[in-house]
């Protein structure tokens, strides 16, 4: 008894060191908030969907980056690694806010850690704008040494200081940059609370930005403790009289966002909560239009509705803006798309020459001369090049007089007009596919879950941020009823644990053991039987264009898919029609249909509906077993076999006496 006491002790003690050791890795906030007490934070660049390293090239490179700075707090210090080119040795990087130079760094032929106090710089609306502007040295050739001279930057980081204040009114709630969003829902959410929970993480991944966003969906649990992370935010949907207030736990911490109503009044709340937000975070700019679009063109949508109000570029040699679009941006899927390009530009010197080309994703599409004065120009880009994600480039090669490519020798300006517009008509041109989302859920989209649980609904919520996060336009996910989802016209999402509730639909890939073959019979995948899988599948079904997420297999969590997504890329590193993730393996993505490649079932060992329904048969039978026992057991021991007797040992006629013969 005492070593079976001396070992419990010692699982309990080692239990209880497991238990000790694992605590700190539970996410704790690094600067708790104190009244009073200011803290430091610092963001890195690269968080916030800023690719490193940012290269400004010759002759006149410039980065505009935004930076959020919550209430409360201030922008103290910028530092990272700067690096450039020889030629640009004697040259110099300026530094500012948008409004004035905060500071100027000489350039050298050595690395150099950069430092830059950000005292003083100007924050509007809770954000702070940095320009990196490079000025080349005078004797520098702009035209012989085009973009290969360059400054590159890395492991860019922000110091903020201060005590971040929460919030005092629903106006107030909403912040320029989220980072966390966690959401609360009753316990048996129906489709319309799950549709409030899908739009409010839809406006959350629009406040994230580039950089990506943790949501956080709970059923039924209890109220939400006070936040101590001023990029985090927390909501609370419940069932009541209809209202919204903030409650304040705690004085100091962040306050929750209380939703509460009925069913069928919760959608109408989220949605003012929603318009709160944008109008917060997104101001509208709604420029004048020059005229009217020709017929049979839809639109137009001006560059200054995308973000862009004016586009300036000036000096000499090759002069350069680039404009990156999505489809989803314009409304929808859209083909037939022309570029009318307003601007002016300063008169060219005589002797000079001066062109306007553009590109579309690295092709050219246009090229003229360019005299000088007002010009208004429509440019069609070709469907072959038009892709769901667009970049446009507006370029100007310009030569001063005699060829003198020096610094500030005879510059040219050239404007690009707010106004400027994108037209275009209704339709696809790309197969069908990722690359049709998420354009094709333009302006709404149905959800269907099955069932509609935590899991599901987290799915879909990070399925929702990483398209929300491929466009400026706001995507309006509605949750219905799963056999009314299944057969809505429209763009549709369908997530199910089991994907036996998929059937009828004209799935890319049936989600069950397979192999992938090609023309000549090589395998180029297997998933054996046995082996748990996540399927993301996108595809045509009866002329509209639907989503699929489910999985094969109970020994993976559906919500996990996420953690298989690159990370920087997002829904921008999707291509093909097929994503999937083996257990064990890494996840691959493919095109199945029009590929050559040919999917091989495999019948999963057992059987599907066995796979499922062995543990209910082995507890029947191990159930029965124990019962045939208790019932056989009395029986046997009443009915004594001959020789028991006396003290009740067996007699047995072999045994002996030691020294018996």
């Amino acid at each position: 008894m005492s070593a079976w006491k001396r070992s419990a002790k010692g699982w309990i003690l080692a239990l209880s060191l497991v238990g000790f050791v694992r605590f700190p890795s539970l996410s704790i906030p690094t600067s708790p908030l104190q009244e009073g007490s200011p803290a430091a934070w610092e963001i890195s660049l690269r968080e916030l969907g800023v690719s490193e390293p940012v290269v400004l090239s010759a002759p006149s490179g410039e980065q505009w980056v935004t930076i959020p700075v919550p209430q409360g707090l201030r922008p103290v210090e910028l530092t990272g690694r700067l690096r450039s080119t020889p030629g640009l040795n004697g040259g110099r990087l300026e530094i500012g806010d948008g409004a004035r130079t905060l500071t100027w760094v000489p350039l050298g032929l050595a690395e150099r850690t950069l430092t830059v106090s950000l005292q003083g710089a100007s924050v509007a609306r809770g954000r702070m704008t940095l320009v990196w502007r490079l000025i080349p040295p005078p004797r520098l050739d702009i035209c012989a040494a085009g973009s290969s001279e360059r400054v590159e930057l890395e492991d860019l980081r922000v110091r903020l200081e201060g005590s971040p204040e929460p919030p005092r009114t629903i106006a107030g709630f909403w912040l320029s940059d989220l980072r966390a969003l966690e959401v609360n829902l009753p316990a048996d959410p129906g489709p319309e609370e799950a549709t409030a929970a899908l739009r409010l993480v839809a406006l959350g991944a629009r406040l994230a930005g580039r950089h990506p966003l943790t949501v956080s969906i709970r059923l039924g649990e209890g109220s939400f403790a006070g936040a101590a992370d001023p990029w985090r935010r927390r909501i609370e949907i419940r069932r009541g009289e209809a209202r919204l207030r903030l409650r304040f736990d705690a004085e100091g911490l962040f306050p929750a966002l209380e939703i509460q109503a009925p069913p069928e009044r919760v959608v109408e709340l989220a949605e003012g909560v929603i318009r709160y937000g944008e109008v917060m975070a997104f101001p509208e700019v709604i420029p004048q239009r020059i005229a009217p679009a020709e017929e049979g063109i839809s639109g137009p949508v001006t560059l200054a509705e995308l973000g862009w109000p004016q586009i300036q570029m000036r000096g000499s040699g090759p002069m350069e803006a680039r404009l990156f679009l999505s489809q989803a941006d314009l409304g929808g899927p859209v083909r037939g798309v022309r570029l009318r390009l307003v601007g002016r530009a300063t008169p060219v010197p005589e002797g000079g020459t001066a062109s306007l080309l553009v590109f579309l994703n690295g092709g050219l599409v246009a090229a003229e001369p360019l005299p000088g004065g007002a010009f208004d120009r429509r440019i069609a880009f070709p469907d072959g090049l038009w892709r769901r994600d667009n970049t446009v480039s507006v370029r100007v090669d310009y030569t001063p007089p005699g060829g003198e490519c020096r610094v500030g020798a005879h510059p040219i300006t050239v404007f690009i007009d707010g106004r400027s517009s994108l037209e275009f008509q209704r339709g696809q041109n790309l197969p069908p596919g990722f690359e049709r989302f998420p354009q094709s859920l333009m302006p709404a989209f149905g959800v269907g879950l099955r069932p509609l649980n935590a899991s599901t609904l987290q799915a879909a919520a990070d399925l929702v941020v990483l398209l929300q996060q491929a466009t400026r336009r706001p995507l309006r996910p509605e949750v219905r009823p799963w056999e009314e989802a299944v057969r809505a016209s429209g763009g549709q999402v369908l997530i199910a644990e089991e994907a036996e509730g998929l059937a009828g639909l004209e799935l890319p890939l049936d989600p069950r053991p397979f192999r992938l073959v090609d023309v000549d019979g090589r395998e180029g995948l297997r998933v054996d039987p046995g082996r748990a899988f996540l399927v993301l599948e996108a595809f045509e079904d009866r002329g509209r264009e639907v989503l699929v997420l489910t999985r094969w297999g109970r020994e993976v969590d559906l919500v996990r898919w996420v953690e298989g997504m690159d990370r920087e890329l997002g829904w921008f590193g999707l291509q093909g029609d097929v994503w999937l993730w083996p257990m064990g393996g890494e996840p691959v993505a493919w095109r199945v249909r029009g590929s050559g490649w040919r999917v091989e079932p495999l019948p999963p060992v057992g059987g599907g509906v066995w796979e499922r329904l062995w543990p209910w048969a082995l507890g029947v039978v191990l159930v029965g077993v124990l019962g045939f026992l208790i019932w056989a057991y009395p029986r046997v021991v009443r009915r004594r076999p001959a020789g028991l007797e006396g003290s009740g040992r067996p007699a047995d006629s072999h045994s002996h006496k030691p020294g018996s013969g």
